[in-house]
């Protein structure tokens, strides 16, 4: 003992360096911010469901003036662009270069209305407000980033980059206190609203890749407390969203996709399980002859809600897909088999080209 006591005052000058560094280190403030992967590979999920299925996910092509869906006559507001995002993104998966440019049309067509503040609503328009505003935004960010990861990237790459200024200005218009109150009081009982709002802000800031670091990380926050909002009306004892206060069979097939792609890019084990379990409650209400059911919804397929006049019924596309993004995240024939039963029970014709 008497010889290692002998040692122990060199042994402790020799560490001294290290010890500073140690204390340095911790003394260090922490800052915790969302981070994001390098290249979500959305892409390589969509081409790993079966095309036959992917063309009944949705999707309209725009007329020859850039519009879609309930803008076909005038414009009324940006969501109503979506269907051509989803669009364009089954264009990039077939790698149809001619559907790709009738895709990008919407969005030059849409941002053609956009405003000098950044969003799209007209003065006496009952829409085109936030919540118009951050589902076109999530929608487009994705088929951005999804093109971007496509072998099609150099060759859009100026039109990307002369968009991005436009989507910069929606989204710092989005992040406006007074805008984000408006989308928590009008999104409160919709989680699935909730999601598309995450969406808006977080890819953004994915997207968004040469702005301001203070700008992105505001952006990947924003969206995470959106995401926390959504997650506040998530049942965990069997994975339901719920809207207005019970579940739905067509919403809860949208927040489970929403949620599945917010994962993509800012993975989260509780979260990938709680889309998962969510997945698994849809998977319940599919029976055998790949119908949906209906039976306790809170707002589709009993006449509960109207939408541009008609009667809200289950989106089949949307439950599709949602079932789509879980197998090929996972691989479960299970579930691939219950989206092609939906399919081969749908009277309407697929998405056409």
């Amino acid at each position: 003992m008497q010889h290692y006591r002998h040692f122990l005052p060199q042994f402790l000058a020799a560490f001294a360096p290290l010890r500073e560094v140690l204390i340095l280190f911790l003394t260090i403030p922490c800052v915790f911010v969302i981070s994001s992967p390098a290249a979500a590979q959305q892409l390589k999920l969509l081409e790993k469901m079966p095309g036959e299925l992917l063309r009944y996910t949705g999707g309209a092509k725009p007329n020859d003036k850039g519009w879609t869906g309930h803008n076909q006559t005038d414009f009324r507001s940006p969501e109503f662009q979506c269907g051509a995002m989803h669009y364009l993104v089954r264009a990039i998966v077939r790698q149809d270069e001619r559907c790709i440019d009738e895709g990008w049309t919407a969005i030059d067509a849409a941002f053609r209305e956009q405003n000098n503040a950044g969003g799209f609503s007209r003065p006496g328009s009952p829409r085109g407000g936030p919540s118009a505003a951050a589902i076109w935004l999530a929608e487009l960010d994705q088929a951005v980033l999804i093109l971007r990861e496509s072998r099609f990237a150099p060759k859009y790459k100026k039109r990307i980059d002369d968009l991005l200024p436009k989507i910069r200005k929606t989204a710092r218009w989005l992040a406006e206190p007074r805008h984000q109150e408006q989308l928590k009081l009008a999104d409160v009982d919709s989680p699935n609203r909730l999601l598309f709002d995450a969406l808006a802000f977080g890819l953004s800031g994915v997207l968004l890749e040469d702005a301001a670091a203070e700008l992105k990380a505001e952006l990947k926050q924003l969206g995470r407390r959106f995401v926390d909002l959504a997650m506040a009306k998530y049942r965990e004892s069997d994975g339901v969203f719920l809207e207005r206060g019970g579940p739905d069979s067509s919403y809860q097939a949208v927040a489970a996709l929403k949620l599945q792609i917010w994962t993509l890019y800012f993975p989260d084990p509780k979260l990938e399980a709680a889309a998962d379990r969510a997945v698994r409650w849809e998977l319940g209400r599919i029976g055998a002859d790949g119908r949906i059911g209906v039976a306790g919804n809170t707002r589709t397929g009993l006449g509960q809600e109207r939408w541009m006049g008609h009667e809200k019924d289950v989106n089949q596309s949307e439950v599709t897909l949602c079932l789509l993004y879980y197998y090929a995240r996972t691989g479960d024939a299970g579930v691939l088999a219950a989206a092609r039963r939906i399919v081969e029970q749908r009277k309407e014709p697929a998405e056409k080209t």
